[in-house]
């Protein structure tokens, strides 16, 4: 009974994850994904042994990610009204077992990026320290207004070369294309921030929302996926990528369109929420135009 108590609590610990975190856990890979196509991957040529090692390891990583996040901020999930009934110590989970979890999900994740190759290895380390820092440090973390967004932009960058780097060396493409993923996603950390408003400002965490207003936030946020949309353009413009990405200048009215409905309906948890799930259908539709030949 004894032995079999440990495998029964860490069974508990890793259900909770994934019925918290399991859907952002997933939708984060379509940044590797789309690098290990636009890196030049064949599955004719290479087999799907090490994309398939890569991808596995991605997973780890960015499940540690949010797991180590977790665990670092316990303590305020808890006076968190909304996420209080989420929060680990809530169903009987110590930090001690998210901890080692954490550090399971890392090692995981760097055996894998071992198997696949050093720009992996180096690449998740990256990713790892990004995590690190916002997550724990009271100078570059998410205490922190812009810095957050600065580590959240460096951090979709490093995933999508993560992918990139399976099949093609580190280059000014790639650098130039991973802005593209870098902008989306801190663009996205912005709109997380408008969304976690309250809670953060109930537990005295200085983000850029609390700090700046909401609409000034949900403004930057909007201005930073102008960004990004532009970028791609270029990119397109430059055969860098596939030229049907041009058409992507349609699906800016689109998203503006929905943030000026966003700032009507009053930037609140919901609202937030509701434009998260707009604009995460949108870049869907670009991520496919990607792989367009």
């Amino acid at each position: 009974m004894t032995s079999q108590s440990p495998v029964r609590h860490y069974a508990r610990v890793v259900r909770h994850f994934a019925s918290t975190r399991a859907p952002e856990v997933l939708a984060l890979q379509a940044s590797p994904i789309l690098g290990i196509f636009l890196g030049g991957f064949s599955p004719e040529r290479g087999g799907v042994l090490r994309p398939g090692l890569l991808l596995a390891g991605s997973l780890a990583l960015t499940a540690h990610v949010f797991v180590f996040n977790d665990w670092a901020g316990h303590s305020s999930d808890i006076r968190d009204p909304r996420r209080a009934t989420h929060a680990f110590a809530r169903r009987g989970i110590s930090g001690r077992q998210v901890a080692c979890f954490a550090t399971a999900l890392l090692i995981c994740a760097n055996v894998a990026f071992a198997t696949v190759g050093g720009p992996a290895i180096l690449l998740g380390v990256a990713i790892a320290t990004l995590s690190l820092l916002y997550s724990c440090s009271p100078n570059f973390g998410k205490s922190t207004p812009v810095v957050a967004s600065v580590n959240h932009l460096l951090g979709g960058a490093l995933h999508f070369l993560l992918g990139y780097t399976l099949s093609h060396d580190l280059d000014a493409r790639g650098l130039v294309i991973s802005l593209f993923f870098g902008l989306v996603f801190a663009g996205g950390h912005l709109n997380q921030e408008v969304r976690d408003y309250e809670g953060d400002l109930r537990n005295g965490i200085r983000t850029s929302a609390v700090v700046f207003g909401r609409r000034r936030t949900f403004l930057a946020s909007l201005c930073i996926f102008m960004a990004a949309y532009a970028t791609l353009d270029g990119l397109a413009a430059l055969g860098l990528l596939p030229r049907l990405l041009l058409l992507s200048t349609i699906v800016w009215p689109l998203h503006v369109a929905c943030s000026l409905r966003a700032l009507r309906r009053g930037l609140g948890f919901e609202t937030a929420l509701w434009m998260q799930r707009r604009y995460r259908l949108l870049f869907a539709f670009i991520g496919l135009a990607m792989l367009a030949r």
